[in-house]
């Protein structure tokens, strides 16, 4: 691939998930390549791509096969745990054998090891390789070793195949996979602050804020935080004292987008606090931020946001260019004003009610909003008819400068 000087491309594809994929990992890996897929038109042939994909992308692999196919007749998030650990039985008794203490869900996860890894880690290093860049998603899987001993396949793998992936320990993550052009596993990055679902629910490890890198890359300096790691600024100051440039945020946010947050009014408006509040300037070395936002609903699990890229600056961002129901630019639980450059912000369902009509008060434009987030989750008028989106910006690494674009399907 030839490179014009430090000149760069950053694309983010926010995907619906697709609950067809959990029928096999066929399907399953069918569903990876079309997600890539739909970041290849905007690829440029002159310059390094990073593409990034959203947070838990490898979660439908779960219910592959035929161990899945009562989870998959589940109502509920819950329903389908439950339903998967009565297929994996007796692999979860054996990892309780193995790590006493551990919970039920801790053990399920251990048992999906190699479900949830080896046809996501094969996959997307195919495609890195196929299309010459440089690719990011998560998936929820432990530290693993490959095992090519025909007893461990027979035991925990797929028969037929030449290896099987299996836990180095009791610890599951969710974890950020960044392969390289080549198709190499460059490395991985550990989620460290973790959601009250993904604790309670999945009982995830949190990984070591020590352990979380900088990758260098022809992109520029790369450094992964995902999703409730770019909101908090332990995590932002490591990734800025590392020399990070850019801020990879896959993301899924599992809470209706135009709505009141656990923590905030508005959720749109509190999603500021990353997507911009990374690339102010108390951390001077991340110039970017890249969100791939997830879209879909998951069994009664609602996943919905836009995905954006945005650049430090020290102008006021466009008012043009924000996420639906906002006003304005400043850190919801501080107050201060957001400097920066919103480069590119993928489309919602619906258009902002206030662009056609100005005189609507904040207060109606997000009622608005909310009628339309009350007919896409389970059981609404239009439910799970959330739009995927790809959105691209052309960067210069360490000067700030960019063009940008945006398309959507």
């Amino acid at each position: 691939m030839s490179t014009n000087g430090n000149m760069a491309r950053l694309i983010a594809v926010g995907n619906r998930i697709n609950m067809a994929a959990t029928r096999s990992e066929q399907a399953f890996v069918a569903e990876l390549e079309r997600v890539v897929g739909l970041a290849v038109p905007h690829l440029a042939a002159d310059r390094p791509n990073l593409v990034v994909l959203t947070e838990l992308l490898g979660l439908p692999a779960a219910l592959n096969g035929w161990r899945g196919v009562l989870a998959r007749q589940m109502k509920t998030g819950q329903g389908a745990l439950t339903a998967l650990a009565i297929a994996y039985g007796w692999r979860m008794r054996h990892y309780r054998r193995m790590y006493p203490g551990i919970s039920l869900a801790r053990a399920l996860l251990l048992s999906l090891t190699d479900a949830l890894y080896r046809p996501f880690h094969h996959t997307l290093a195919r495609l890195a390789s196929r299309h010459r860049c440089y690719l990011v998603a998560t998936t929820c899987v432990p530290e693993v070793r490959r095992s090519t001993d025909p007893a461990d396949i027979r035991r925990f793998g797929v028969r037929g195949l030449a290896e099987v992936y299996l836990p180095v320990g009791p610890a599951v993550y969710n974890a950020a996979l960044l392969f390289g052009p080549d198709g190499t596993l460059i490395g991985r990055t550990n989620k460290v602050y973790l959601t009250a679902s993904e604790k309670d629910m999945l009982d995830l490890s949190p990984g070591r804020l020590a352990d979380v890198r900088a990758f260098t890359t022809a992109v520029g300096r790369l450094g992964i935080a995902i999703s409730l790691d770019a909101f908090t600024p332990d995590y932002l100051r490591h990734l800025d004292a590392l020399g990070v440039e850019i801020v990879v945020q896959p993301d899924a946010n599992d809470q209706p987008w135009a709505a009141p947050s656990a923590t905030h009014p508005w959720q749109p408006q509190e999603w500021l606090n990353a997507v911009l509040g990374s690339v102010q300037a108390e951390y001077p070395h991340l110039r970017y931020n890249i969100c791939a936002m997830q879209t879909g609903n998951f069994f009664d699990i609602v996943f919905d946001g836009q995905s954006s890229i945005t650049a430090k600056s020290a102008r006021a961002p466009d008012p043009a260019r924000n996420f639906v129901g906002n006003e304005g630019f400043y850190h919801t639980g501080t107050g201060v004003p957001f400097t920066g450059d919103i480069l590119a912000v993928a489309p919602w369902v619906a258009e902002d009610p206030g662009r056609a009509d100005p005189t609507l008060s904040l207060a109606e434009r997000r009622q608005r909003l909310r009628r339309v987030t009350a007919e896409l989750i389970p059981g609404g008028r239009r439910a799970n008819q959330y739009r995927e989106s790809v959105i691209w910006a052309d960067i210069t690494a360490g000067d700030g400068s960019a063009l940008a674009n945006a398309a959507s399907q």
